[in-house]
């Protein structure tokens, strides 16, 4: 954020202290521990887990030994990194965490401050109500105007492992859903045979709305096993969060940048923003390329964006 003089600087450092402030003592007494991530990962290691991760805006630097390293610009995968090689049998995390991600953007490196929620280890039956509700309880702290949007990246895998594409098509279908783009998509699958799996993908982007609406459009469209799964996921999700029906849609053709999701997806707006404020979902499958099989949810808070919103609107 640009000021025009130093006394604006400060003051809105300031109220970026106190909203940090506020959010921690809401975690703390929801009993949430803090831990402090590191802003440094390895080149090689986060590219080859993050296979969706745009490398050119990495922010890139060398170590002693000539070895690449990066300013993260994803935390929870350096936290994944730093607790599952000493995990240990039934432990359970519940952490929370303020830190920075790093991009380079076509101005330069950019930061962003970030706060982040994270429980690993459980997998009870409402723990993605509970973080969804954690996440709603902040979000709706700052903003009544705000919108939770919800997917489940096993309805889109389902779709994926029936039409049987290659690694390359896989991928650029996963772009060209992330950009939310009909016609691009329409244009793509056209040279792919016709089948009942197809023809859902064909109309993916429009599965997005209430869960009642959304339920509709899937009447008479292929379902696998897979797919359904999700569709029950999303059912126990809209039951729990019946209170707040107006401030939620679904989303069947969510895809996130890092990709690495496998249920549950999570992205909260605000009014005077068009940019997500709060995005994350679970990601047991994600852990087992750190060598153990252990569930895993949790979401970020761009506290920046936040910030710039509620002080844009004189909120703060």
């Amino acid at each position: 954020m640009d000021f025009l003089n130093i006394t604006d600087e400060i003051n809105y450092y300031e109220k970026m202290y106190t909203l940090k402030n506020e959010i921690a003592d809401y975690l703390f007494n929801q009993g949430y521990s803090i831990i402090e991530p590191s802003i440094f990962e390895d080149y090689d290691e986060f590219t080859n887990i993050n296979t969706r991760i745009d490398k050119k805006k990495t922010v890139k630097l060398l170590d002693n030994n000539s070895g690449i390293l990066i300013l993260t610009p994803d935390i929870t995968t350096g936290i994944v990194n730093k607790f599952l090689p000493r995990w240990e049998v039934g432990q359970k995390l519940k952490i929370f965490y303020y830190g920075k991600t790093y991009k380079h953007e076509r101005n330069g490196i950019t930061e962003n401050r970030e706060m982040g929620v994270e429980i690993i280890g459980e997998k009870k039956a409402n723990t993605d109500n509970y973080i969804l509700n954690t996440a709603k309880e902040i979000i709706s702290r700052y903003s009544q105007n705000y919108l939770l949007e919800v997917g489940n990246s096993k309805f889109l895998k389902g779709i994926m492992e029936a039409c049987s594409f290659k690694r390359e098509e896989h991928e650029n279908i996963l772009d060209i859903l992330y950009t939310k783009n009909k016609q691009e998509l329409k244009e793509y699958i056209s040279g792919f045979p016709i089948t009942d799996a197809m023809i859902t993908l064909s109309r993916i982007l429009d599965l997005e709305g209430s869960f009642g609406e959304i339920k509709k459009q899937l009447e008479g469209l292929y379902l696998n096993d897979l797919m359904r799964q999700s569709v029950e996921e999303l059912v126990q999700v809209d039951n729990y969060m019946s209170a707040i029906t107006d401030n939620m849609i679904y989303d069947l053709s969510m895809v996130s940048e890092l990709g690495y999701y496998d249920g549950i997806i999570l992205r909260g707006y605000i009014e005077g923003s068009n940019k997500e404020i709060v995005k994350g979902g679970r990601y047991d499958s994600f852990t087992r390329q750190f060598g153990s099989d252990i569930p895993a949810i949790g979401f970020t808070l761009e506290l920046d964006e936040l910030l710039k919103t509620l002080y844009k609107e004189g909120r703060r």
